[in-house]
């Protein structure tokens, strides 16, 4: 299994800039329908209302989906918020960031993001469900805007590339073997003690865009880019990598960190206070 030791050494990189690169980035997106589109693909009659487009859409979701979801398919979605956790090679966490805080917008989240990527190549990623959701989005997103996004494309590959991009999806369900992984990210973060999610799903981010809570959209998706990053260390643990001792006190330290962070993002004290009740 993969743990990210073996980094692809990024084209033009000197060894002092290799040396410099964080050990792993862990990320997480938060996405929206894209009205505006599924207007001009899906509804060609709805070009002047967006909104009436994406309230189709999520009908037409539920009934494909016998009323189990309204999630509009991925290449649909637009980005609204990209959370990064740069974490150095002994696994600490260097930098927390919410992407163009504290205005979140969308351009800007999108280059920020890939200028992040392409700059730091001897980085493997680590993501839940990236593969299949957040790198499809935001490689359309770079493809909107033009972007060159060449020094990611080794981590592209999922066999190729696997040991540039662990998505813990992927690790978890044995590449795919386990057909349906039942539970998610929340599942994983709740079997370990972790808050998981706290009332906020994927499905409220429309509406806290709409009604310009952008800084809780942002918080939501730090929440779980922090249970990323946990559940990663754990899957270190599981290949020896770490010990339960070194989990617990980069845990501490991360959370530390997260409590001192000024401005807090909405949603970061009912997630550090999960853990003053643990």
């Amino acid at each position: 299994m993969f743990n990210g030791r073996k980094p692809f050494p990024g084209k033009n990189m000197s060894t002092e800039q290799q040396n410099r690169s964080p050990g792993w980035l862990v990320f997480d997106i938060e996405t929206i329908p894209d009205g505006d589109l599924l207007a001009q693909v899906k509804h060609p009659g709805l070009t002047d209302d967006p909104g009436e487009a994406i309230r189709r859409s999520m009908e037409d979701a539920l009934s494909r989906g016998r009323g189990d979801s309204s999630f509009v398919p991925p290449t649909f979605q637009k980005v609204v918020a990209a959370c990064v956790i740069r974490v150095r090679r002994d696994y600490s966490v260097e930098k927390i960031v919410c992407l163009d805080a504290p205005q979140f917008r969308q351009q800007q989240v999108v280059e920020q993001f890939w200028k992040g990527v392409c700059s730091h190549a001897m980085a493997p990623l680590v993501s839940f469900n990236g593969r299949g959701f957040d790198l499809p989005v935001m490689e359309l997103a770079a493809y909107d805007l033009g972007l060159d996004i060449s020094a990611y494309w080794p981590r592209r590959e999922r066999f190729k590339g696997a040991h540039l991009h662990l998505d813990l999806q992927d690790f978890f369900s044995n590449q795919g073997a386990l057909r349906f992984f039942t539970g998610g990210l929340n599942l994983l973060a709740k079997r370990i003690g972790l808050p998981g999610k706290q009332g906020t799903t994927g499905e409220d981010v429309l509406g806290l865009v709409q009604a310009g809570r952008l800084d809780r959209v942002n918080g939501y998706c730090m929440a779980d880019t922090l249970d990323t990053y946990f559940v990663f260390l754990r899957s270190q643990r599981m290949q020896g990598y770490i010990k339960e001792a070194q989990e617990g006190e980069l845990r501490r330290d991360t959370l530390r960190q997260v409590a001192d962070m000024d401005p807090a993002y909405p949603g970061m004290s009912d997630y550090l206070a999960h853990f003053d009740k643990a």
